[in-house]
């Protein structure tokens, strides 16, 4: 009995290392986004917090940031946990609960950038009609992280673990799709429902800005200076909308491809095997890739960036150069200490220095 425990265990085992094996791509880009995505989150929260005042558009990017920042804490490192323990993850409540905060942020980040859209519209082509004070904007941002709380939660019960069965009695353990509710209507259900809100923000994005273009085309230097309104700020909104579209979507087209098609994919290649995965989350790189942006579209940032980064090296150089010849500085201190008069420098240096020619 125990010979056939242990070899249940190895031959588990060695089918997981080989899922981790075709999934090694993924695994790498998650660790790779997760590195930068911390580091660049972190440069926007602190430029933005100490160098620029208080505004709509600084409230909304420092939220964006706050998201972004949680999801490289939090979201990759939990899928990534997920691609190294394809059939062995046996902790049904770390996933339900890492699956489930993973989509509250996926979801805040899809509402926060809509609300930018919306309120450059309301700024650019409504500008009289409500001032949308940096309190309100707040709100807005608070707000949508209860109402994608609220539109998550089923993910408590969707998610879990799910069995895979395979040949000679081998039970896998995947965090995926509950097996208890794999079977009911409730992961099509909510699939609808998320494939439904994503949809709805995409196209929104699409027509508001749309909207703001034509706006902006029609206008002058006159206009422009008479609404107050600053094109480098919507070039910037523009971009990190295209980013979120262009990595959001490989992500809507593969869940509604398994829940349209009934999971029928494409033919189980190596290469399908191994990419799958990676299209699959290719969303992070909306949580690594907006620093980029403002650092290509914002000169003030990119200045004050380079400048930081500059002082660090000399920092650094300068401290390289003062420890790297700590014996001779020390030595030359004490024999200065200890002098009483000018007469008796020279011989205590030279003292000094034959016993280190000795030494060597």
């Amino acid at each position: 009995m125990n010979s056939s425990v242990t070899n249940f265990f190895i031959s588990l085992e060695e089918l997981d290392a080989d899922k981790v094996q075709q999934r090694l791509p993924t695994i790498v880009f998650l660790s790779i986004l997760i590195v930068f995505g911390i580091m660049g989150n972190l440069v926007v929260l602190i430029v933005y917090c100490r160098k620029y005042r208080s505004s709509t558009f600084r409230t909304f990017i420092l939220t964006l940031a706050v998201a972004d920042l949680s999801s490289c804490l939090i979201g990759m490192p939990m899928e990534l946990v997920d691609q190294l323990y394809p059939l062995t993850f046996y902790n049904e409540e770390f996933c339900k609960i890492g699956k489930f905060v993973g989509q509250i942020l996926k979801i805040w980040s899809a509402f926060i950038v809509f609300l930018m859209a919306v309120v450059r519209y309301q700024k650019i082509c409504r500008p009289f009609r409500m001032f949308l004070s940096i309190k309100f904007a707040r709100n807005l941002c608070i707000s949508s992280m209860f109402v994608a709380v609220l539109v998550s939660w089923p993910f408590l019960i969707v998610k879990g673990t799910q069995y895979k069965h395979y040949d000679g009695g081998i039970v896998g353990h995947a965090c995926s799709t509950d097996s208890d509710v794999k079977e009911t209507i409730y992961p099509f259900v909510y699939t609808i429902i998320t494939f439904a809100i994503y949809m709805f923000v995409f196209f929104g994005l699409i027509i508001l800005y749309t909207l703001i273009i034509v706006k902006l085309r029609r206008h002058n230097e006159v206009e422009e200076e008479k609404h107050k309104t600053d094109p480098r700020i919507t070039k910037i909104m523009i971009a990190i909308t295209v980013a979120f579209v262009v990595t959001y979507l490989p992500d809507c087209i593969l869940d509604a491809n398994s829940t349209f098609n009934e999971g029928n994919m494409l033919p189980p290649s190596p290469a399908v095997v191994g990419s799958l995965p990676l299209l699959a989350r290719a969303y992070f790189i909306n949580n690594v890739i907006n620093p980029i942006i403002y650092f290509a579209g914002d000169t003030k940032f990119k200045k004050i960036v380079i400048k930081r980064c500059v002082s660090i090296y000399h920092f650094l150089l300068r401290r390289n150069i003062q420890t790297s010849t700590p014996l001779q500085l020390s030595d030359t201190f004490k024999t200065e200490d200890h002098t009483i008069s000018g007469t008796t420098i020279v011989p205590r240096l030279q003292t000094i220095n034959l016993r280190q020619m000795t030494d060597n």
